[in-house]
């Protein structure tokens, strides 16, 4: 019993190993062409965005280290990180809202204000959904389903911004817009799988059902941004907040 038990712990040690490498992969493959390319110049960028991909990678990490903290019963290490994570979540907030609030003054009056909502029908959501499941997490820290549910879904807006570039740097315009389509189904997929799986084996199914509300809500933003009613909140949110 207890050598299935080392074998179950080597097993994940080994797939956390090749997931932090999967992810390094990914995010070169993903982020090369329009950024890493112009290292170490970097003249077209300014300090949001390299302010913005560092803590984006230091979170991906933390989301495949605390894990392998957990097997390998580093649970002071893995508090510790959590308690760091105070301090990372606000900031990756600050840095989603720069980014996006950067984006929206660069493009607003330069193009079709149409063009501009249909930018923002993803990049406004995201911040809003790593909020509520980072917020989510913290409140059920005691309980270890529920914040492990809602720290991984975390991963979501990242997984979308990553998986889009790829799309876009493969296919270039041809591809228009399922770059976003395709990243947006994917995770809905992957909810909806965790939804009918908690509830297949009677396991508690608000996580699963929030995230899938929040994943599906940010999906169908996107089929609308193109509507006068999401072009209304655009300019809003921008000529009140940005």
């Amino acid at each position: 019993m207890q050598e299935k038990a080392n074998q179950a712990i080597a097993f994940n040690t080994k797939a956390t190993i090749v997931a932090m490498g999967l992810l390094f992969i990914l995010l070169q493959i993903g982020f090369h062409p329009t950024y890493l390319q112009y290292f170490p110049k970097f003249e077209q960028f300014n300090w949001v965005h390299h302010t913005h991909g560092a803590i984006m990678v230091s979170w991906m990490f933390m989301l495949v280290i605390q894990p392998y903290l957990i097997h390998k019963r580093k649970y002071t290490v893995h508090r510790l990180i959590g308690k760091i994570s105070y301090i990372t979540a606000p900031l990756m907030l600050i840095s989603m809202f720069l980014v996006t609030r950067l984006n929206y003054l660069t493009t607003v009056g330069k193009i079709d204000f149409k063009d501009v909502a249909h930018i923002q029908s993803l990049n406004f959501i995201e911040p809003i959904s790593f909020f509520i499941f980072y917020a989510l997490a913290v409140i059920n820290k005691n309980d270890v389903y529920q914040h492990k549910r809602y720290m991984i879904s975390t991963s979501f807006p990242m997984i979308m911004a990553i998986f889009s570039r790829i799309l876009h740097n493969s296919f270039g315009i041809t591809i228009e817009p399922y770059e976003y389509f395709i990243p947006l189904y994917f995770c809905s997929l992957i909810s909806i799988i965790l939804l009918v799986n908690d509830i297949l084996k009677k396991n508690n199914p608000i996580p699963s059902t929030i995230i899938t509300a929040v994943i599906l809500l940010n999906t169908l933003i996107f089929h609308v941004r193109y509507t006068e009613m999401w072009q209304t909140i655009v300019r809003l949110v921008g000529d009140t907040i940005f």
